[in-house]
């Protein structure tokens, strides 16, 4: 993985985010790793990484409060997926952009 500045913490991220949308992990686990990740990122152009992490454990936790039944599940799902796209389309790449959530599920 070329162009990051935190490679395992962005691989450790991705294998988080894979269990979890196996049913592997559960979302506390999820969002431990995440907050976890966040905490790592602390170069100045790596910073909208920390954000997008940040974000990601956010809106996990707004859904765990907001949404029940089986739009939980889903909605959950949809923040990981999202992040998971937004981390490939950085892959090796040094861009910096912000990634805002969907708060309608």
């Amino acid at each position: 993985m070329t162009g990051w500045v935190y490679p395992d913490t962005v691989e450790r991220v991705k294998r988080a985010c894979a269990s979890f949308l196996k049913e592997q992990i559960d979302a506390k686990a999820l969002q431990t790793v995440l907050y976890q990740s966040e905490q790592e990122v602390e170069a100045v152009e790596e910073q909208w990484l920390r954000s997008l992490l940040s974000d990601a454990e956010n809106r996990l936790e707004e859904i765990t409060y907001t949404v029940s039944g089986d739009g939980l599940k889903a909605a959950m799902f949809a923040v990981v997926q999202q992040l998971l796209n937004a981390l490939s389309v950085c892959e090796g790449q040094s861009i910096k952009f912000k990634t805002k959530f969907p708060r309608d599920v």
